[in-house]
């Protein structure tokens, strides 16, 4: 069966899109919490550091969980939109899939993300190889030790800790900074897959352009301090 663009757009856009919006509007609206803290912790303009550290609860939920959905493992009898269920798919299907819509921005986008000469070289010559040498080339990302090591430590973190309360010993997450180096890589793979299959512009230049939507929560909630703490 011909797999459609449209197919495609669908698993990106409603799989990984959302899910790296999400963690990226939390993770702003966290870090502009954590640099107002003296004002919102001040007794003299009401303390209000109760109410925002049960926000800051829910946005650290509200990453994990965001990330973890990102790179769950693919699974035949439930399947969800994550990265790697994403490349599976078009593995899978990758003689039957559409041509490669925008192959000039293809690469250049690849040259950015430092990618092998060998994976640019086929989007002219053999684009039907594509998807398999780009899913081994994500797979080299994530198989590094440190990155290994956060994976592991999400899925405990979300399985154990947030989807169950699990009676362990305390659970430590992954870093911020680990979170975030996950989050470019999805970035990239949906900046890769949009120019391929849909002629979507995700990064332009090296920067995830939805990356500004999702500050604006964080904008808006500095607005509104400056406003109580005149």
């Amino acid at each position: 069966m011909f797999i459609t663009r449209k197919s495609i757009e669908d698993i990106v856009e409603n799989g990984l899109v959302p899910d790296i919006f999400k963690m990226e509007r939390a993770f702003e609206l966290l870090r502009k919490i954590g640099e107002r803290s003296s004002d919102i912790n001040n007794y003299k303009h009401g303390n209000f550091g109760e109410l925002f550290g049960t926000f800051q609860s829910a946005l650290k939920v509200e990453s994990i969980l965001a990330t973890a959905r990102i790179y769950d493992t693919p699974s035949t009898k439930y399947p969800t939109r994550c990265l790697k269920g994403v490349l599976k798919y078009l593995v899978d299907n990758k003689d039957n899939l559409p041509n490669i819509r925008e192959p000039n921005q293809l690469k250049l986008h690849l040259s950015y993300m430092n990618s092998p000469p060998k994976l640019i070289e086929i989007i002219e010559k053999e684009s039907k190889k594509f998807p398999e040498e780009f899913s081994l080339f994500i797979d080299s990302l994530l198989n590094s030790p440190a990155r290994v090591n956060a994976l592991k430590k999400l899925k405990k973190v979300r399985d154990k800790s947030i989807a169950h309360n699990e009676r362990v010993k305390k659970i430590v997450g992954p870093t911020w900074e680990s979170l975030q180096d996950l989050i470019q890589i999805s970035k990239n793979v949906v900046g890769a897959l949009g120019w391929a299959y849909f002629s979507r512009a995700y990064i332009i230049d090296g920067e995830y352009i939805l990356s500004d939507d999702a500050r604006r929560s964080a904008k808006t909630f500095n607005r509104l301090l400056k406003l109580i703490y005149k």
